[in-house]
């Protein structure tokens, strides 16, 4: 026969006490991470669609509001669909309205999927969401509120599939900016 080896408590729960340390030490780790990841955003917002579509006539309006206008912005567009979004693509008017009555507006195409019907983005079987950079390193006049104000420019009145655009805003990374010029 052969013997078997008894183990007091203490020896066996050293190795989970010291797992469960290493454990939290990495969790606090990521969560470092991911707040100092986000330190250069300065504004996002998200818009539910109702019923997960998108009418034509169905404004989807973004109001920041930038007070420190010393620094380089990226500015864009995240948008969330799910299978039921027919196309490729999206078209979007983009009209913005800053302080002192500035005023632009712009038509984007809004790349969804690869040539070959692959989904862009990030997500899994049944959504994904798609981000856009809609204006790389862009230095606003005025401090104050503006207004983005999008609708869809495609040729169907209403677009089936789409749950939601976000906007956001962050600090430009003036590294990558003059290294690409």
């Amino acid at each position: 026969m052969g013997t078997i080896k008894i183990e007091d408590a203490e020896t066996t729960s050293r190795p989970i006490l010291q797992r469960v340390r290493t454990f939290k030490f990495l969790a606090i780790l990521m969560l470092i991470g991911l707040v100092s990841c986000n330190q250069s955003l300065v504004f996002e917002e998200n818009r539910e669609m109702a019923h997960g579509s998108w009418h034509k006539d169905s404004l989807v309006v973004f109001n920041p509001v930038i007070e420190d206008t010393s620094k380089v912005f990226n500015l864009g567009f995240s948008l969330k669909h799910n299978n039921d979004y027919s196309y490729s693509n999206l078209w979007l008017f983009v009209e913005v309205n800053g302080p002192g009555g500035h005023q632009q507006t712009d038509t984007m195409e809004f790349f969804l999927a690869e040539p070959d019907g692959r989904w862009l983005g990030k997500g899994n079987d049944k959504t994904r969401v798609a981000n856009w950079l809609y204006k790389p390193g862009v230095k606003l006049r005025q401090p104050g509120a503006y207004s983005f104000i999008v609708h869809q420019g495609m040729r169907r009145d209403l677009l089936e599939g789409v749950l939601s655009l976000s906007m956001w805003i962050e600090e430009a990374d003036l590294k990558e900016n003059s290294e690409s010029n």
